[in-house]
């Protein structure tokens, strides 16, 4: 019996030595191994959530750079159309209504006798004494100026009556010997009245730093 535990006790004895040599340290060993897996794992973890938070910080930053250019694309789309508008404003309001309302002035009869004696007049202030013509708009009757106009000014009158023309308003009055035309046509007078108003016009619409 003596023998036998004495025999146990070796086959105890070499169990505890193979206990640790091999199996306490595999243990630790495995144990190191978890416990640096479980610190790569929390360090990928770690790694991927300040990825994700750089990856929003930046798709934030990246709408609102698109943001910012798209509403400063709007905003400069609006200018320019707003711009565009005021032009279209000008040209149809202002250029195409004061060519129509210079036309039409200019158009009756009355209108034409006035300005063709305003400008014989204002040759005999000054001394000329020049053989002249008077052209008149096609659209109005020639007998319907030569009715209004004095005597006078008739027997002035190279041709004793005023001449249709392809002018569309005003008159046209030709000073034969000093090769002159004196231009009073409804598109003169718009150059003329433009010139006086288009500022304030240009104001009202644009602003006072409208350059034009």
């Amino acid at each position: 019996m003596k023998g036998m535990e004495s025999g146990k006790d070796k086959v105890k004895k070499i169990c505890d030595i193979l206990r640790k040599e091999t199996l306490e340290p595999a243990q630790l060993e495995a144990d190191e191994i978890v416990e640096r897996a479980h610190k790569q794992a929390e360090d990928l973890i770690a790694q991927a959530r300040n990825a994700i938070e750089k990856m929003n910080i930046e798709a934030h930053q990246e709408i609102e750079r698109q943001k910012n250019i798209f509403q400063s694309s709007l905003a400069q789309a609006c200018k320019q159309a707003l711009e565009s508008l005021k032009e279209d404003i000008e040209e149809k309001l202002f250029n195409q209504e004061l060519s129509r309302l210079l036309t039409s002035l200019t158009q009756d009869p009355k209108v034409i006798e006035q300005l063709v004696s305003a400008v014989i007049k204002a040759l005999d202030k000054e001394g000329i004494d020049a053989n002249l013509s008077v052209l008149i708009p096609a659209s109005v009757p020639a007998r319907s100026v030569n009715a209004l106009l004095a005597k006078e000014i008739i027997e002035r009158l190279k041709e004793k009556s005023v001449l249709v023309g392809s002018i569309t308003g005003g008159i046209e009055v030709k000073l034969h010997k000093e090769n002159i035309t004196i231009d009073i046509t409804d598109a003169a007078l718009k150059e003329i009245v433009s010139g006086y108003i288009r500022k304030d016009f240009r104001e009202i619409l644009f602003g006072k730093n409208s350059s034009k």
